[in-house]
């Protein structure tokens, strides 16, 4: 939603918000609840512009602290291992057929498992000789792309998909966690048309081997103090506790009221989408998170296709390679509007140049308006964009990249908005930005609700090859909780993470949601050590 405003007015509402911020105070000082073991954020439960669900009902307050969660991790034995098995030996009895006819097999034959064998699958057992963590390779070949299922012991691991080859191939799971004794490889076939050769294990140590080298500053040379004490923070606890995050989908902030129902905490950072829904509202319910509880304020932007209603770029004429044709970004960085305008007008940008510009401004206006009560944003633009499916992805890397530059140094420079941690959230290595235009490196993981969510593994070591160990990495969206305890078996603490809306946690009747994990995950996580939580932080900085 675009607000369209005087000076006059802005001036007015910055007035506004000062005599609001020390309404706030007072408020605080002189409505704080009774002191309880558990710490409840000042103001936070008592006050009606604060509010926890839709009828706006206050929490009691439990009188015991909620018992802390001890996370259970088994040593880790490394031992140099590596065994094979050939699938034509494991499965000579006649539940899959041998064939011999595609070249380049090892061995005597291979197994084919086709869309008819989906009752029994392919389950084969190997011994597993240590503790620790190994790489799984099944080589494989396929006529056509087919996607099916690993599953360890029983637990889906992932979907993969195989492009069709002439020849095998060899397709590699790394970083899986197994206990000494057995596990259970198992194939579902989903599209089944697999031919498999052979299966390997062998021991993993990769996990050990990521070089972290982070930054001490933000990558804005200008940050304000209270950024930068924000940044110090991410920084120490980084690879040592997850942060908890939940997006809130409207001002009721009904996900974090069901939060702290079932688990008795309330996550460090309240994330919000602009764009996507009011975002007058969101902004107004994210400044008040953060004054009233002291709470981190995450925003990303759901940026509609300038012109347009939409930020899919299979529902738009928006292209931002036309928008950008011809302009220095260099020059566009500190125009007013008024002089953009008049280089529209004559041809030496184009109209969608133009209109790029003016959302960024307009975006800009509502992000000012937290930098007027100096509160540090963990802001989040331009997301997944190596997806391809929003319009600042879809017209490649090099078009992507210089919409970010222009929009870093736009706000950072011509709106002197330094209260911003940036988090590039591209996901992929071709769409990678420059190292000095943003903080942190995010991911966004959905997997279907029966696969297990785990640490992310893949995800953090590509992510940590990509950014060469330099930044920090985070879980900017979730369909589900990480595993605390694969988390420290995989050495990939995320910095934060970041669990979305719906029914990801919250049924439409209000009631929590067990289709991603059960009540008892959720509990886990916030009353573990290893997850800091809003309580968490307030008494670390006491």
């Amino acid at each position: 939603m675009k607000h369209n405003t005087t000076p006059q007015q802005r001036i007015l509402r910055r007035v506004m918000a000062v005599i609001m911020a020390l309404l706030l105070l007072l408020t605080i000082l002189f409505l704080r609840p009774a002191p309880a073991t558990q710490y409840v954020p000042d103001g936070f439960l008592d006050y009606d512009r604060i509010t926890l669900g839709n009828n706006g009902d206050s929490l009691a307050v439990d009188e015991l602290e909620p018992d802390r969660y001890a996370v259970d991790v088994p040593s880790i034995d490394e031992s140099k291992v590596a065994s094979a098995r050939e699938a034509e030996m494991v499965f000579h009895n006649g539940s899959f057929p041998i064939c011999a006819e595609r070249p380049g097999f090892r061995g005597t034959g291979y197994v084919t498992l086709n869309k008819r064998n989906t009752d029994s699958a392919m389950s084969l057992e190997m011994n597993v000789p240590a503790t620790q963590h190994y790489d799984i390779t099944i080589c494989m070949a396929s006529d056509r792309k087919v996607t099916n299922r690993l599953r360890i012991n029983g637990s889906p691991v992932t979907d993969f998909t195989l492009n069709p080859y002439d020849h095998f191939v060899r397709v590699t799971f790394y970083g899986i966690f197994l206990a000494e004794g057995s596990a259970e490889i198992t194939i579902d076939a989903v599209d089944g048309g697999l031919d498999i050769d052979y299966f390997e294990m062998t021991s993993e140590s990769t996990v050990l081997d990521v070089d972290f080298s982070i930054a001490e500053s933000p990558c804005d040379p200008d940050a304000t103090a209270s950024t930068r004490e924000m940044y110090k923070f991410l920084r120490e606890n980084w690879n040592k506790q997850i942060i908890t995050g939940q997006y809130a989908s409207d001002g009721s902030n009904r996900e974090l009221a069901l939060i702290y129902e079932m688990t008795g905490q309330l996550p460090l950072i309240r994330f919000s989408a602009l764009g996507d829904t009011d975002t007058l509202e969101q902004v107004e319910a994210a400044m008040d998170w953060h004054l009233y509880t002291g709470g981190f304020v995450g925003l990303m932007w759901h940026w509609n296709a300038p012109g347009s209603d939409t930020v899919y770029a299979e529902e738009t004429d928006f292209s931002l390679m036309t928008a950008l044709r011809g302009a220095d970004i260099n020059s566009l960085v500190n125009l007013s509007l008024d002089e953009a305008q008049q280089m529209a007008d004559s041809g030496e940008i184009t109209q969608e140049c133009l209109l790029l510009l003016r959302d960024i401004d307009n975006m800009a206006s509502q992000l000012n308006k937290f930098a007027n009560m100096d509160i540090p944003v963990l802001w989040r633009p331009l997301h997944e964009a190596g997806g391809g499916w929003y319009w600042w992805g879809a017209d490649g890397a090099t078009a992507y990249v210089q919409l970010w530059k222009l929009l870093y140094r736009r706000m950072t420079e011509y709106h002197a908005l330094h209260n911003l941690i940036w988090l590039w959230n591209g996901q992929s290595a071709s769409y990678i930005v420059p190292a000095d235009t943003y903080d942190i490196a995010s991911v966004d993981v959905y997997l279907s609700p029966d696969m297990q969510y785990g640490s992310r593994y893949e995800q953090f070591v590509s992510l940590a090859r990509i950014t060469k160990g330099k930044k920090m990495l985070a879980l900017s969206e979730c369909s589900s909780l990480p595993d605390i305890e694969m988390l420290l078996l995989d050495k990939t603490i995320w910095s934060f993470f970041g669990l979305w809306y719906g029914d990801y946690i919250m049924q439409s009747d209000g009631t929590f949601s067990d289709r991603y994990y059960s009540s008892s995950d959720l509990y886990n996580l916030y009353n573990s050590d290893r997850a800091l939580s809003l309580n968490d932080f307030r008494l670390s900085m006491q």
